[in-house]
């Protein structure tokens, strides 16, 4: 460490005990404090550690979470931004708050999440560090930050090139993502699904119906949701590539878990993963995949997949009085669609919470709205009691699941987040709140001033 960048670490530290003693979130500001004094900070805190970057649109944060659980059973120690600050500052604020007030850093393992735009920015500091990378998938989100899709690839892909030695996990089904393969690696895995997951056949291929390579249209021997699945190109032949850790059959869905098999490295495997919905069975595959590469046993990858837990907001149970809350983050349309493929296989006869802000982090383009599956929504959500709306875009919302065929007359808006926890918790029943990331860390914050709520912090 140089004398900067210790002054760099103690001027995080004192900003953030500054911030925490004033009731403030400490996730960002540091670093940026920390950055003024030492630009290249990462590359002195990063020393010696082993490195895992996890990418992508959807299921960051619940990946890193599943690896983190993998890292600990095998006896390592490991830090991460578990708060989900995933912007350069955030990850540098983080890497401070893991560092002694000398800037040393004493765990085997960082996990970082990071944003698919700030992923160069990142991992520039990375370059000679043992760093494995996961590209969860590709998806149409933040239109006003990333515009179309392959923008976004190109982000990621200018990142990785920053990691000549990288270890690459790919989403095998993931057409866009599966591309990344000719970034200059060391090691190239990948996970998916070998099989449809789902007894219909809907899906919609918009976000990726082209090659990549040379714009003939994808054909698929089976889809699982949006454009991922068995896709291959009857012109130049680009297809999805066989996965190492692969699902191959879905055994039982549960209401907040899945038993599957799946072919992990050759061997056949059953496991019960407590996550629930069909999305997370991917955030699973991705962090068995880095399970093995730590050589963690199978009987320990089992293990922790039966005892893993939902992350904040994703869905996370809460008990209110005899009511049962149920947060599910939502931020583009495959993943709300997903969310409403979990509600349907639910007892819908309790409340519906739906909260959508238009702030930075959430996207301030909410056209997307319209694509999502609301109609289908309707169909199951016919014994609802009640449909609150929240937020700052409660009247787009309103709109939106009027059209889609919602009975209006079980519409209420309710902006003061305390007044409506009371209304669920006096109505005793189950309630999903599907709520956008502002919105969702804003309710969470006022729920924790009536239950106590486990604090993430980077």
């Amino acid at each position: 460490m140089s004398i900067r960048s210790t002054i760099a670490v103690w001027a995080g530290k004192l900003t953030t005990k500054i911030l925490k003693l004033a009731g403030k979130g400490a996730t960002a500001l540091p670093g940026k404090v920390v950055r003024n004094i030492c630009p290249d900070i990462l590359k002195y805190l990063a020393g010696d550690m082993k490195i895992i970057c996890v990418t992508g649109t959807n299921g960051k944060t619940t990946t890193c979470h599943v690896i983190r659980d993998m890292i600990e059973a095998k006896g390592n120690t490991v830090f991460c931004n578990d708060a989900g600050a995933n912007l350069l500052n955030g990850v540098v604020s983080a890497f401070v708050n893991a560092a002694s007030w000398g800037g040393k850093i004493n765990r085997d393992y960082a996990v970082v999440e990071c944003d698919e735009a700030a992923l160069k920015s990142i991992v520039q500091h990375f370059g000679d560090k043992d760093v494995t990378a996961v590209v969860t998938n590709l998806f149409r989100d933040q239109l006003d930050r990333y515009g179309d899709v392959r923008n976004t690839l190109s982000k990621i892909r200018a990142g990785l090139e920053q990691l000549p030695n990288v270890k690459l996990v790919l989403n095998a089904d993931c057409s866009l993502t599966s591309s990344l393969s000719d970034v200059p690696h060391s090691e190239l895995y990948y996970f998916g699904m070998n099989t449809p997951i789902y007894d219909d056949t809907t899906f919609n291929v918009e976000d990726a119906p082209n090659c990549i390579h040379c714009e003939e249209e994808y054909q698929y021997d089976y889809h699982t949701f949006g454009h991922l699945g068995g896709f291959y190109c009857g012109k130049c032949g680009y297809k999805r590539q066989p996965a190492n850790v692969g699902l191959t059959k879905v055994i039982e869905w549960k209401s907040a878990s899945s038993v599957v098999e799946m072919d992990v490295f050759g061997d056949t495997i059953e496991a019960e993963i407590c996550l629930p919905g069909a999305y997370n069975l991917y955030n699973a595959l991705a962090a068995i995949t880095v399970a093995k590469l730590i050589d963690l046993p199978m009987e320990e990858i089992v293990s922790v997949l039966g005892k893993v837990t939902t992350h904040f907001g994703r869905m996370e149970q809460v008990q209110l009085g005899d009511a049962n809350l149920t947060f599910a983050l939502v931020k583009n349309p495959t993943g709300y669609n997903e969310v409403i493929r979990y509600l349907i296989r639910q007892n819908l006869d309790g409340n519906l919470v739906f909260g959508m802000n238009d702030n930075y982090a959430d996207g301030t383009d909410l056209s997307w709205i319209s694509d999502v599956e609301f109609e289908r929504l309707a169909e199951y959500a016919k014994d609802v009691k009640n449909c609150y709306f929240t937020g700052k875009c409660v009247d787009d919302m309103q709109q939106r699941l009027e059209s889609a065929g919602f009975d209006k007359e079980k519409f209420s808006v309710e902006k003061d987040y305390k007044t409506l926890f009371t209304k669920l918790q006096q109505s005793g029943q189950q309630s999903y709140l599907i709520l956008s990331y502002t919105c969702m860390l804003e309710m969470r914050d006022k729920l924790a001033e009536l239950v106590p709520l486990k604090k993430y912090e980077s």
